[in-house]
């Protein structure tokens, strides 16, 4: 169940992230869109990890 709650979302983030990154790269006329979909998609999911975290630290620390 664990893998599923924390798999899941993170699944989501990325293909969100793919899908703004192709979309906007494709737009543009850019080389190689898929490439660039999923840099986005692991830079979003990066993103969202690194708010998290410092969102769980800052209220860790409120205690």
């Amino acid at each position: 169940m664990f893998v599923l709650v924390v798999a899941v979302p993170a699944l989501l983030v990325v293909v969100l992230g793919y899908a703004v990154g192709h979309a906007l790269w494709s737009a543009a006329g850019g080389p190689a869109p898929e490439l660039v979909g999923w840099v986005t998609g692991l830079l979003l999911l990066g993103l969202v990890v690194r708010v998290l975290l410092t969102a769980r630290r800052r209220a860790r620390d409120r205690r």
